[in-house]
């Protein structure tokens, strides 16, 4: 019997180390090595050099992630389906990986539009979200009802900081799409400096520098969220998984900003570019954890993996 615990954790990192992958392709303008859908320049297997080698290398790495989730649905379905969370989540991520093999292709058939970018890339967050949630409920098998005096101590404790996380991971959400769409329409160089913009603290105008100038703004918002969650979660003594992901969050977020900044400092380099994708979505994977580890904390037994 296959322990779907583990399987979902792979798919986690798995899923994860794909979108760090795709946002290669993306900033190494090698989306359309490949114009064509599901074959790469008419073929099975193509000249694997340059930049077919990157792209197609994404698409294999896509095929084997989505065979990955699979596995962990037909593992849940047939030995684990006394757990509902880890089936509902699992069935779910199978259905998005193939919404997202769709969208993948019509993002090459459209020759990669901002919006059908931004919209991948939103589907791959929201996957890498559900996958976190499907480990989650893997790891933390037992439930006890509210009504139970320890699990309502526990629910005391909780307090606000589950709808906290969860607005300060759709807060981020928002950005890592923001700043995509930024990246693609050719808004990221539109100030030259920071933290300024030109000198100054407002938008000079115009659309391209509207959205260079919210993506900044919209940051900072994330940041005050991400730091008054970590203080809520410290002053309710949350348990030590939270502490850490609360810790983890911070240091990515403060990682995630100068890499912003020295994209500006480097002129977007292209190493610099997936460094700061890889730390959006390491936040947004910390975030979510923190979201649904803390609710699954309200109805929990003790004596769970905590």
């Amino acid at each position: 019997m296959l322990d779907v615990r583990y399987l979902a954790l792979l798919s986690v990192i798995a899923t994860y180390a794909l979108i760090i992958l795709g946002g290669t392709v993306r900033v190494t303008d090698s989306g359309l090595a490949c114009p064509d859908w599901p074959r790469c320049q008419g073929q099975w297997i193509p000249t694997l050099e340059g930049h077919v080698l990157i792209e197609y290398s994404h698409r294999l790495a896509a095929m084997s992630v989505g065979l990955i989730i699979l596995g962990t649905a037909i593992a849940a379905w047939l030995w684990h389906r006394e757990n509902r969370f880890v089936v509902a989540g699992s069935t779910i991520a199978v259905v998005l990986v193939t919404v997202q093999a769709l969208v993948g292709g019509l993002t090459v058939s459209l020759e990669l539009p901002d919006t059908i970018v931004a919209l991948h890339l939103a589907i791959a967050l929201i996957i890498l979200a559900v996958l976190v949630a499907t480990a989650v409920a893997a790891f933390r098998r037992g439930r006890l009802p509210l009504s139970d005096a320890s699990a309502l101590e526990d629910a005391g404790q909780v307090g606000a900081v589950p709808g906290f996380a969860v607005v300060t991971a759709l807060a981020t959400f928002g950005l890592i799409l923001l700043g995509s769409y930024v990246a693609n329409s050719g808004a990221a160089l539109v100030y030259p400096d920071w933290p300024l913009f030109d000198g100054r603290l407002v938008s000079a105008g115009g659309r391209l520098a509207d959205l260079h100038w919210a993506h900044r703004m919209m940051a900072v918002v994330v940041g005050l969220l991400v730091l008054g969650l970590a203080v809520q979660t410290w002053r309710q003594g949350r348990r030590p998984a939270l502490i850490a992901a609360m810790g983890c969050a911070l240091v990515l977020y403060v990682a995630e900003v100068l890499v912003g900044a020295s994209n500006i400092w480097f002129e977007l380099a292209t190493s610099v570019r997936i460094v700061h994708l890889a730390l959006a979505s390491a936040l947004w994977v910390a975030l979510v954890f923190t979201a649904v580890w803390a609710y699954a904390e309200r109805i929990g037994a003790p004596g769970e993996v905590r």
